[in-house]
């Protein structure tokens, strides 16, 4: 059977190929090489998903290595564990709608930084984004938030320079993770089920056997069907038996009777039967006789 995205023509070309090797001459020939190729096609499809397998596999263990090297950096310093805190969303259960709503808290941030603005909103907003246990960008973006508002003009100029860099590290930070779940999520979705060797060994043993049981009852067809022919090439060929009362050199057989009442066949040269002696001579023999 043909799996999503194959070449229906891979399939077809090894029909081909399992015909022109076994030459079937009639239907029952053709339906045992259909369904020999059909087993050989499904062993190839069994082995190629499980190699798939576990190719995704390893590359979904390099994206999960490579989100907890991000998680990693992203890791506030001395920052307790999400046990016994509040988690935001940052740490939240991964979906395609927490980052999505991840950005737009970052869009709100970057926006109230341009106007200089800290609404009502600013607080639930961080909460929502960092909980108790904020990043390292978020705590960083904290800070210049409340630093943006002082009275000291120094420390408000530095968080007008420093406060836009730290919105856009965390915009690249949540937009790698993003990422990295998706393709996480595309190479479970081709990976398919898992398949265990065992069980792909098992199931391909089992094709072999079919496929050998085919085999077999398909040379025994070839084979009958060669017998017949060779018994009709035969029957064609051998000589017309000899019909009763003609000869081998196409002579005809006469029979007559003789004087005594025997019968005296004639067969090549003329012979008579004597009346004297009840015997039959060749007739040159009777006249130099004489």
């Amino acid at each position: 059977m043909l799996r999503k995205g194959q070449d229906p023509t891979q399939y077809d070309q090894m029909h081909e190929d399992l015909a022109e090797a076994w030459q079937p001459v009639d239907v029952m020939q053709g339906l045992l090489v259909k369904s020999i190729a059909d087993k050989e096609w499904d062993k190839l499809q069994l082995r190629s998903a499980w190699l798939e397998s576990q190719m995704a596999g390893l590359e979904a263990a390099q994206v999960q290595a490579e989100r907890r090297q991000l998680l990693a950096r992203r890791w506030l310093p001395g920052a307790q564990s999400t046990g016994g805190v509040r988690a935001g969303l940052w740490q939240a259960q991964d979906s395609s709608s927490k980052f999505a709503e991840i950005t737009e808290i970052l869009g709100c941030l970057q926006n109230w930084f341009e106007n200089e603005t800290c609404p009502d909103e600013y607080p639930d907003a961080m909460q929502a984004l960092y909980g108790d246990c904020p990043s390292r960008a978020g705590e960083k973006i904290r800070e210049l938030f409340m630093q943006l508002f002082e009275e000291d003009e120094a420390a408000r100029e530095k968080a007008r320079q420093e406060l836009p860099q730290w919105i856009a590290q965390e915009r690249r930070d949540v937009q790698q993770e993003r990422e990295l779940y998706q393709r996480e999520r595309a190479l479970k979705k081709k990976g398919g089920p898992k398949l265990v060797e065992e069980q792909v060994e098992a199931k391909e043993a089992a094709l072999d056997r079919q496929i050998a049981g085919q085999t077999r009852l398909l040379l025994q067809l070839k084979s009958n069907r060669a017998l017949e022919r060779s018994r009709s090439e035969a029957d064609e060929t051998a000589p017309a038996q000899e019909k009763p009362g003609t000869r081998a050199d196409g002579g005809e057989k006469s029979a007559a009777t003789g004087v005594n009442g025997a019968e005296t066949v004639a067969c090549g040269p003329v012979v008579i039967q004597t009346a004297s002696e009840g015997q039959t001579k060749p007739l040159d023999t009777l006249e130099s006789s004489t």
